[in-house]
């Protein structure tokens, strides 16, 4: 190669080798829009007059709407932002097969109301609400398919005389469930993945408030992806529905409902500092993943929590006034519950059937059914249960009860005022105690029939009105005793019950 052309192939090398500048975004114009204006160019001292002619523009945009009703369909094209003045500016629609807004990715609505319409807003994110107010859609708020969609400071309200309801996350108002009969709104937010083969949708909702009768506040179904923060429930028939997904849930309060107010089926459920009024059941779960850490049911007509085939942990977990089906319902699951309070439950503190239960930490009071005349403290059916450091006061029927060939393992709990028993045993189940104190029941201190198999080491009794042991003795029956200080020896001669040299003879 001729020395003369180096020089030459060296600058073409570099300027090959140089990056392509990336084209800058382009600047969004500021347009201003008034039906009540006679029509500009689209300044604020010369607004244009329809929303249409703002929208028409090319490239991105943010458009300030000023007080007054816009029409739709309104079709946000990607770089769009649409800045209301607040509740006086309204982008409404009469049909209700009518979608008022259709918002594609890259686009954001701000301090305005949407009313009306089969769908309020029909989004792809990623897409940001701010400050916007949802009103009475025939079908549902918000229907998010695709994409991120974060809002922040909305409202939802369904049916009349919502606009004047408050939801507080401070303080839960007792509020009546809306009647079986009354007409209810589809939902406020629909989050469902695999519609239109994009990215999953993902909600994240913050310091928003739904109010009046939906059916669902917000549901999420397939891989959709909900994150609440500071949410508050007052009227909606449930407050979450979720079928498969992840969901977190975290300082949110619901009341005047009437169905479940948080559901899960097939996913991922976290709850933190959550507080429930009324409803059916605070909360259900069915094959599911659950992490809870801060939950509160109060007056629920069914139970607080229905689990069934759930994994998981709950914390801190209170629940107050629950209905016939128990303020803890766990079936076939395998759960660690710590530091539990459950006060004023009908029919049962504690119900598990089937599966593995930890309780830690948990203290269970005045259960009683209608008739005052039963009750269990803790329920255990055929279920593996460890208990650690419980006390069970005023169950009118068992403090403690295993039945069904259930294996349970009790330490350090405090039992008083246990109507039919302190410590039951039935039907081929195995209850062994360690350091249990009991005082003030009114019949057996210990009850074991049907081939039920009780052992008590480090039992203090006092105050029995009935007997030491009660057992029929049938079968496989046996009570075996070690270490027991009691003010009565009852019982004690059954030919089923077994004593070590420290327990008094009778």
């Amino acid at each position: 190669m001729p020395t003369r052309l180096l020089p030459w192939l060296l600058i073409l090398l570099c300027a090959c080798s140089r990056p392509t500048p990336r084209p800058r975004p382009q600047a969004a114009v500021e347009l201003w829009v008034d039906g009540a204006a006679s029509g500009g160019d689209g300044t604020r001292e010369r607004p244009l007059r329809t929303l249409t002619e703002a929208l028409a523009r090319p490239g991105p945009k943010r458009v300030h709407l000023a007080s007054g009703r816009y029409g739709g369909p309104i079709r946000l094209l990607e770089g769009t932002r649409l800045v209301g003045e607040g509740p006086s500016t309204v982008l409404a629609a009469t049909g209700p097969d009518m979608t008022v807004v259709d918002a594609s990715r890259g686009t954001t609505l701000e301090s305005l109301v949407v009313e009306g319409g089969g769908w309020g807003l029909d989004a792809r994110g990623p897409l940001v609400v701010r400050g916007v107010t949802f009103r009475n859609q025939a079908r549902g708020a918000i229907r998010l398919t695709e994409g991120p969609l974060e809002g922040s400071g909305l409202r939802f309200e369904a049916g009349a005389g919502s606009q004047a309801r408050t939801c507080s996350l401070s303080d839960i108002t007792p509020v009546a469930a809306h009647p079986a009969t009354e007409a209810r709104a589809g939902m406020g937010v629909l989050v469902e993945a695999g519609t239109t083969g994009g990215a999953a949708p993902s909600l994240i909702l913050r310091d928003s408030v739904f109010v009046g009768p939906y059916e669902r506040a917000i549901r999420a179904r397939g891989g959709a992806t909900v994150r609440l923060e500071g949410v508050c429930f007052q009227g909606p028939r449930m407050a979450l529905s979720q079928e498969g997904g992840v969901a977190e849930v975290k300082q949110a309060r619901a009341s005047g409902g009437a169905g479940t107010a948080f559901s899960i089926v097939e996913g991922a459920l976290t709850l933190v500092d959550v507080r429930v009024q009324g409803h059916e059941y605070g909360m259900t779960a069915n094959r599911s993943r659950l992490l809870v850490r801060g939950f509160t049911s109060e007056h629920a007509t069914r139970a607080g929590l229905g689990l069934t085939a759930v994994n998981g942990l709950l914390e801190d977990v209170a629940v107050k006034d629950a209905g016939n089906y128990g303020a803890l319902q766990l079936t076939a699951s395998d759960l660690e519950v710590r530091r539990f309070r459950l006060e004023g439950s009908r029919e049962y503190g504690v119900v598990a059937l089937q599966g593995r239960v930890r309780l830690r930490d948990g203290v269970i009071t005045g259960v009683s059914t209608a008739d005052g005349i039963a009750g269990d403290g803790l329920h255990l059916r055929q279920v593996e249960a460890d208990v650690d450091t419980v006390t069970v006061e005023d169950a009118k029927g068992s403090c403690v009860l295993a039945s069904q060939r259930a294996r349970v393992a009790l330490r350090k709990a405090r039992l008083a005022g246990c109507g039919l028993a302190a410590l039951a045993v039935d039907t081929r189940a195995t209850l062994e105690s360690r350091n249990v104190e009991v005082r003030g029941t009114l019949a057996a201190v210990l009850l074991a029939i049907e081939e039920g198999q009780l052992k008590a080491e480090n039992l203090t009794a006092k105050d029995a009105r009935g007997e030491l042991v009660s057992t029929d003795c049938q079968g496989q029956t046996r009570v075996q005793l070690r270490h027991v200080d009691a003010g009565t020896t009852r019982g004690l001669r059954s030919p089923c019950v077994q004593l070590d040299a420290s327990t008094p003879q009778p």
